[in-house]
C-alpha cells in the first residue's frame, strides 16, 4: 500500500473509522490507519484526536458533531442565560466542547443529561453565540 502523509486525508480517514466502528483505544486507530497507508504514531494520533474534537462516550471514541451529540435547540432565559437542548445523555459532551473552544461570549455552562445552561457576558454576547452555534433561538 502506498504511503499517505497528508494531513487533511489523515484527519478526515480517523473521522471515517470512528465513525464506521467502535473504536475504544488510540492503539487500534494506528493499526487501522497504518494498513491504510499512514504512517502514524499514537502521539500524532492523540494529536489528531484533539483537533477533530474528538471525545470518549461510553467507552468509545466519538467525533464532534457527530448524529447523536447535535444541538436540538436553543432558548433565551433572560437576557445573558441560554438553555441548550441536546440529544439525550450528550449535554455533558457538549458543554465540554463549548467550554474549551473558549468562546469570549461565554463566561460559563452547567450541563446535565439533555440540557445546558450557558451564561453569556451580555444579551448581544447571548445573539453573537447563537450565531455562532448556527441555532435560531
Amino acid at each position: 500500500m502506498p504511503h499517505r502523509n497528508g494531513k487533511e486525508d489523515r484527519l478526515a480517514a480517523i473521522a471515517g473509522l470512528i465513525k464506521r466502528e467502535p473504536i475504544d483505544r488510540q492503539e487500534t486507530l494506528v493499526d487501522r490507519l497504518n494498513a491504510l497507508g499512514y504512517s502514524v504514531t499514537q502521539s500524532s494520533v492523540s494529536r489528531d484526536l484533539q483537533e477533530l474534537s474528538v471525545s470518549k462516550v461510553g467507552g468509545r471514541y466519538v467525533v464532534g458533531g457527530q448524529p447523536g451529540l447535535d444541538i436540538v435547540g436553543a432558548t433565551p432565559a433572560g437576557p445573558n442565560l441560554l438553555v441548550i437542548k441536546t440529544q439525550v445523555g450528550a449535554a455533558s459532551l457538549v458543554g465540554l466542547r463549548i467550554d474549551q473552544a473558549e468562546h469570549p461570549e461565554v463566561i460559563g455552562t452547567v450541563a446535565g443529561d439533555d440540557t445546558i445552561f450557558v451564561a453569556t457576558k451580555s444579551a448581544r454576547a447571548q445573539r453573537a453565540f447563537l450565531a455562532k452555534l448556527g441555532v435560531r433561538a
